[in-house]
């Protein structure tokens, strides 16, 4: 009959509907049902009608002795009067009404008044303030044993609220329920609850459920026995019922009421026991019974009423039971000796990286006294022309600069540039910010451009054009940031740059003291032994570090040399000492020194043999320094007596860009001078010299005259007497002007007047023909029109040195040195590895120790091996970072020829995947194997940690694909953990193979972790019997038939999977070599 009821309800669509308060029609049969308990209650309300009310008769009084009278909530039918002596909390005629106050009130506690709620005594809680929640609640309860009214002081001050949930004599618990399902469904305005009580001497509990405070339906429940288990970290405690009866309360909710079912008969007819409820302690509780658990599951998706709660029962501090500790596994042997092969371990590391990261206290480094040799004469002077250089950014193309081509017309960066940079003499390239000075510079160097070169223009080395693969072999390039290692010394930082580049048939002795020397040139002798640091960790400061990138150039002797803006963020005194090393490479030693810079300070300017200035992309001067002045004054811009020429010129060609400046000079915007009666002109007088700035002179000014003994400074603030109306007029001005790059078509387009008159001056001007002359006669020289021939650079330098560079067993030698260095400098991430393996490898020996050859063991073998992999494949996530770190470093320093690509991945590989991908799966291996222990076999171990290592090696691999494929680390990091979860998931734990259609079960094999997975089950497992013994059963049950129901195969070890791993490993890395070689490149 309960079945059919089930069936006529319809589970899951009608109870779901129930609790969401939907009115239903009701069928005859339930129909039926709530009238006849409308029949009943209406007998009862008519028993205690006053006479004369209604009715032909007086209807019999309430007697529990009758069939038609009930107590509820176990009450107890006297048999003397026919009432109902009610449990503690209940209260009313048939005990269906809740007692407020608290349960140390007895007899005198109060009945809830309809549709309110109770108000508890201080301490207690419940919906019948039936829980304690203080020990001074408790005073005055009567303690068991006892009589009432008892007035023994001592006993009430000891007594205590015991919440442990075991039931010393009665137990009181108030639940919320916590089904997901059932609380969304109900919603916040009628939440369900429970409460939950058990009397010990009796054996009796009793369970309630409420909706909203109103009691729905009540279960007694008989010979209860309870159960307490103490854990380590938790307790647990369950009352096991084999009798539970459960009756609806008529006309409340899912009993009648309107617009609910009434589940009395399933009540009655289904819900027979046993039933259990039991609680974890940090966990929750549940209430168990069969009929009722199906119901649960059927139409809220759960096993069980899963509850929150919250018990307490009055106790005098000597019933509190005692703490039972549980005895611990006897493991000591294993651990200790696991553990202290751990200890060796990290012991050994810590010391080895101690010993070779530890700070040298040999002092400063000191240049050899008896060294003679001075290789800085081998080279071929070289003489530098170009003609026509013309640079275009397409449109929606970026170059590393941020200058960006927008709409359908490309952007013009360079116009038309000409000049000639010649052996034993300084070339420095001038111009406001966005002149174009680092692109000309790169283009000079021949880097590789984003943007298009005009077919015109021409780069000639001694007459000659040369191809970039020789013209690399001749130049250094400095950039203006310093991309340095920063765990290096500033020693070891030039002298592996001496090493990789210079000669190699050049002795070790010659190559450290032309490093040395360098180090002494450049004033950084007495730093060579401190290491360059990086931020967050404290190293050489700024300037310190631009010279040691200076040095990583000038070691190798280059006949010509480029720097883009070698003084910026260094003082006056360095930067002049920058520049006057430069001077001293170039006149000493017939080198080709050409550079950017920004206004420099004046006695910087005396050090310039050739000055190129930009304005705007094009060429406002190029020729000898010392005519630069004349060559102004004759076109009309007289710069001031005593004024430094620089900043005279970069003011004039911001000033002209902008047009602000009238032919004669002058500004065409007047300004509250000084002086009242002038205007002024975009240079001060002759009686107002300037102070050098390296952004500040775009705005025409008049200065203050420099305070004497006041010394220049490269950084040093110029002070003007502008008003902040005119600052604002000019720099919106500024702005304005700059921002017509984005949009100029053309290279006349947007042009001021002013501007046009200085570029068409130059290019009529006999400086420009003369430097055109010379081109010419250099190229007609390199072609044999003339005897006046320049010598081939490249041709003669290979002949001069081989131009053989390290080999590749040197480069490879020396950049594994390095790595190693930067790794046992920098050990957090090793350490980390290290210590993580060690750790997990004790907390899963602890969870695992000692699995057993049953069904249980079989799970967590898999479990084991489950675990592992995701460990290290999850872990080797950290490899995205050694690549990322040094990007820019390597794109640099190949693009300078220091190495090959192959030699850097090579020793990347070696000294920085292996340490980390290798050590720590033999580590956890190791120390898991014996802990778990699993098949004692020499064999079965050597394959079980030859099936981590190469896992672990397959997955680095593929890490270190994505980290050298993407140059965004966050971006590497998303797609390696997908791929991990994607392979994840086809591991052949999550999801059967035969479960998944033929046409993709392909996924298996495409997948790392289930290679690794069934290799390490198959080696396990493949010939153990597991036997089990349940419900009086012995079973033997072979492993491998498991496993086949698991689709894993038991002859599959070392074809495919094992094979797979190898293959895995071997194409991630070659791909990761063919993706570093071929894309990573630097392009400006």
């Amino acid at each position: 009959m309960g079945s059919s009821f089930l069936s006529s309800i319809g589970l899951v669509t009608l109870a779901t509907n129930v609790l969401a308060g939907t009115s239903l029609r009701l069928n005859a049969r339930n129909a039926s049902s709530l009238a006849q308990s409308y029949n009943t209650f209406s007998a009862l309300d008519t028993a205690y009608r006053p006479p004369g009310r209604g009715g032909d008769q007086c209807p019999p009084c309430f007697n529990c002795l009758l069939p038609a009278f009930t107590c509820a909530n176990s009450g107890h039918c006297n048999d003397y009067n026919g009432q109902c002596d009610c449990p503690p909390g209940w209260g009313g005629i048939d005990c269906l009404i809740p007692q407020c106050d608290s349960l140390a009130d007895g007899d005198r506690r109060r009945l809830r008044e309809d549709g309110q709620q109770c108000e508890c005594s201080e301490g207690w809680t419940g919906i019948n303030c039936n829980v304690c929640k203080t020990d001074n609640a408790c005073r005055g309860f009567p303690l068991v044993g006892q009589p009432s009214d008892s007035d023994d002081d001592g006993v009430e001050a000891n007594m205590t609220c015991y919440k442990g949930g075991e039931t010393i004599f009665n137990n009181f618990q108030m639940c919320d329920v916590t089904n997901v399902k059932i609380v969304d469904i109900l919603g916040p305005e009628r939440p369900p609850q429970a409460t939950f009580s058990c009397d010990k001497s009796s054996g009796e509990c009793n369970f309630q459920f409420w909706t909203a405070q109103e009691q729905s339906f009540y279960c007694s429940l008989d010979t209860c026995e309870s159960m307490t288990t103490p854990g380590m970290e938790k307790n647990i405690t369950a009352y096991s019922c084999e009798n539970i009866f459960c009756k609806c309360i008529p006309g409340r909710f899912i009993c009648g009421e309107d617009g609910s079912v009434d589940i009395s008969e399933f009540l009655a007819e289904e819900i027979i026991g046993p039933a259990k409820f039991s609680c974890d302690s940090g966990v929750g509780c549940k209430f168990e019974e069969p009929g009722m658990n199906k119901l649960i599951t059927d139409v809220f998706g759960d096993g069980y009423i899963s509850l929150k709660c919250e018990g307490g029962e009055c106790l005098h501090y000597s019933q509190v039971p005692g703490y039972v500790a549980p005895e611990k596994p006897d493991n000591t042997a294993m651990l200790a000796l696991s553990g202290a092969a751990a200890g060796v371990v990290v012991l050994l590391t810590c010391l080895l990286l101690w010993y070779f990261g530890r700070a040298s206290s040999a002092g400063p480094i000191q240049l050899p006294e008896d060294e003679a040799a001075k290789l800085m004469s081998d080279h071929v002077p070289a003489t530098l022309s170009f003609e026509s250089v013309t640079y275009t950014i397409p449109p929606s193309v970026t170059s590393s600069s941020g200058i960006t081509g927008f709409g359908s017309d490309p952007l013009t960066v360079l116009d038309g540039i000409s000049g000639i940079a010649r052996p034993g003499q300084l070339t420095a390239i001038m111009g406001a910010s966005g002149a174009g000075k680092s692109t000309l510079l790169d283009l000079l160097a021949q880097k590789r451009q984003r943007g298009i070169v005009s077919p015109a223009s021409k780069v000639l080395i001694n007459g000659r054009s040369i191809p970039p693969s020789s013209f690399k072999n001749i130049l250094g390039y400095v950039d203006q940031e310093d991309t340095l290692m920063s765990t290096l010394t500033v020693y070891e930082t030039v002298l592996y740059s001496a090493l990789l580049r210079l000669p190699r048939d050049m002795s070790f002795a010659a190559k450290k003291f032309r490093t040395l020397e360098t180090m002494n040139e450049l004033g950084l002798g007495d730093i060579g032994s401190r290491r360059v640091g990086e931020s967050g960790r404290r190293g050489i400061s700024g300037g310190e570090k631009r010279r040691v990138s200076i040095a990583c150039e000038l070691v190798t002797s280059p006949s010509i040399l480029f720097l883009d803006e070698p003084t910026s963020g260094l003082d006056a005194f360095n930067a002049h000492n920058v520049v006057s090393s430069l001077v001293s490479l170039a006149k000493d030693y017939n080198r080709t020194v050409i550079f950017t810079i920004h206004q420099p300070r004046s006695n910087i300017v005396s050090l310039f043999d050739q000055l190129i200035l930009l304005t705007k992309g094009k060429v406002a001067y190029s020729g000898p320094m010392m005519d630069c002045q004349d060559y102004f004054k004759g076109i009309g811009f007289d710069c001031p007596e005593g004024f430094n020429i620089a900043d005279y010129l970069i003011d004039l060609t911001v000033n002209a860009a902008m047009g602000t400046t009238d032919s004669s000079g002058r500004e065409s915007v007047d300004t509250s001078p000084t002086d009242a009666t002038t205007t002024h002109t975009p240079m001060p007088s002759s009686s107002s010299p300037r102070e050098n700035d390296e952004e500040q002179g775009l705005l025409a000014r008049t200065l203050q005259p420099t305070p004497s003994g006041v010394e220049e400074t490269e950084l040093r603030t110029r002070h003007g007497s502008r008003t902040g109306t005119f600052l604002k007029k000019q720099a919106s001005a500024f702005l304005d002007a700059v921002s017509l790059r984005s949009s100029r078509g053309s290279t006349q387009q947007n042009e001021s007047p002013e501007l046009r008159r200085i570029v068409d001056s130059y290019k009529e001007s006999n400086v420009a023909k003369s430097i055109k002359e010379e081109i010419e006669r250099l190229e007609a020289g390199a072609n044999g029109l003339h005897d006046q021939q320049l010598p081939d650079v490249a041709h003669e330098t290979t002949l001069l040195r081989g131009r053989k560079r390290a080999s590749w067993t040197t480069q490879f030698r020396i950049l594994s040195g390095r790595a190693f260095k930067n790794l046992y400098r920098d050990p957090a991430l090793l350490t980390a590895h290290y210590v993580s393996a060690i750790a997990l490898a004790f907390i899963c020996g602890f969870f695992y120790h000692n699995v057993t050859n049953d069904i249980p063991g079989f799970q967590n073998r898999l479990g084991i091996f489950f675990f592992s992999l995701a460990l290290f494949g999850f872990s080797g996530l950290s490899s995205l970072g050694l690549i990322s770190s040094e990007r820019i470093l390597f794109m640099r320093e190949r693009a300078n020829g220091y190495y090959s690509s192959f030699t850097y991945f090579s020793s990347k590989v070696l000294f920085d995947i292996l340490p980390l991908r290798l050590v720590p799966p033999l580590m956890f291996g190791g120390i898991i194997y014996s802990l778990v222990g699993l098949v004692p076999s020499v064999a079965a171990f050597w394959k079980f940690i030859l099936t981590l290592v190469l896992f672990n090696l397959a997955t680095a691999s593929i890490v270190l694909w994505l980290s050298i494929a993407f140059s965004t680390v966050g971006v590497a990091s998303l797609v390696g953990t997908l791929i991990m979860l994607f392979n994840l998931l086809f591991t052949g734990l999550l999801i059967n193979r035969e479960s998944v259609p033929e046409g993709l079960r392909w996924l298996h094999e495409a997948s790392f972790f289930h290679a690794a997975f069934e290799a390490l089950a198959v080696n396990e497992l493949r010939y153990l019997t597991l036997k089990q013994h349940k419900y009086g059963v012995d079973l033997d049950v072979p492993a491998a038939t498991i496993l086949s129901m698991f689709g894993l195969r038991a002859q599959s070890f070392w074809w495919p999977n094992i094979s797979l791993l190898a293959i895995f490993f071997g194409v991630a890395t070659i791909g990761s070599y063919l993706t570093l070689h071929f894309f990573v490149r630097e392009k400006r």
